[in-house]
C-alpha cells in the first residue's frame, strides 16, 4: 500500500468515526470507498479472536475453500452467525438483493451479523426471516466443528473446534466493524462485500396488493471474485 492509499483511508475512517460520534450515517460516495484487503481482515481477525496470526490465516482460507467447493457443486453454504451464500442462475444475476450487479453469488447476511450492522437503522434487518432460513437449511454450514476439519488441509495440526469458533467469531466482528466503517471488505479471487444504501420507496403487499412503505434500508452486497465466478460458472 503506498502513501497516498493510506492517507486516503486515514482520511475515511476518520470521517466514519466522527460521524458516529455525532450519531450521524457516514455518507459513502461512490469510487471513495476504502478497501479492507485480505491481510488485514486476518490482522483484525487475529486481534479479534486471540489467535496468532497463522491460525487466523487457516481459518479464513478455510472458510474460502470450503465455500468455493460448495458452490462449485451447486450447493448453498452458510458460515454460522454471519452469511449464506447460493449459486445464481444467469437470468437471476444482479436482481438479488444481496448480489452485487452480474455476480454469480447471492448473499443474505444471517440474523445475527444484520443485527450487529442495524441495516435499517433502530429496526434491525425486515428480511431476517428469510435469511434465517437460509442460514439454517443451507445445504453445506460451516460452523465451527467443520472449520476446524477444514484447517487440518496441508498442516501438522488443525485449530481446535474452540479456536475454530473464535475464529468465525473473530471474522464476524472484524467484517461488521469494517462495513460500519464505510469501508468494503476484499479478498482476492473470492469476492467482496460492501454496503448498498436503498432508499424509502412505496411498493405493494403482495396479499391485498394494497401500497405500502417501504423504508430506507442497508443491504450487505457481495460480489463474487474471478477465481470464484469461474468454479460457479
Amino acid at each position: 500500500m503506498n502513501k497516498n492509499e493510506l492517507s486516503r483511508r486515514t482520511v475515511l475512517r476518520n470521517g466514519a468515526v466522527l460521524s458516529t460520534a455525532f450519531g450521524l450515517a457516514l455518507a459513502v460516495t461512490p469510487g471513495r470507498v476504502a478497501a479492507m484487503n485480505k491481510a488485514e481482515l486476518i490482522e483484525q481477525m487475529a486481534s479479534e479472536a486471540g489467535l496468532p496470526k497463522d491460525e487466523a490465516t487457516a481459518a479464513l482460507d478455510g472458510f474460502i475453500n470450503a465455500t468455493t467447493t460448495a458452490l462449485r457443486d451447486g450447493d448453498s453454504v452458510a458460515l454460522s452467525g454471519f452469511g449464506a451464500f447460493r449459486p445464481l442462475k444467469r437470468a437471476k444475476r444482479g436482481l438479488d438483493n444481496g448480489s452485487a450487479d452480474g455476480s454469480s453469488v447471492g448473499f443474505d447476511a444471517c440474523p445475527e451479523f444484520a443485527a450487529g450492522l442495524d441495516l435499517i437503522p433502530g429496526r434491525g434487518d425486515e428480511r431476517g426471516a428469510r435469511a434465517g432460513s437460509r442460514c439454517r437449511n443451507a445445504d453445506v454450514v460451516i460452523d465451527a466443528e467443520r472449520l476446524a476439519r477444514e484447517t487440518q488441509h496441508g498442516r501438522e495440526r488443525g485449530l481446535s473446534k474452540a479456536d475454530a469458533k473464535r475464529a468465525i467469531e473473530g471474522f464476524t466482528v472484524a467484517t461488521t466493524k469494517a462495513l460500519k466503517m464505510g469501508d468494503r471488505l476484499s479478498l482476492a479471487g473470492f469476492g467482496s462485500f460492501s454496503i448498498s444504501k436503498r432508499s424509502a420507496r412505496t411498493g405493494r403487499n403482495p396479499r391485498t396488493g394494497k401500497e405500502i412503505q417501504i423504508a430506507a434500508k442497508n443491504v450487505v452486497k457481495f460480489k463474487a471474485g474471478a477465481e470464484l465466478s469461474k468454479a460457479v460458472n
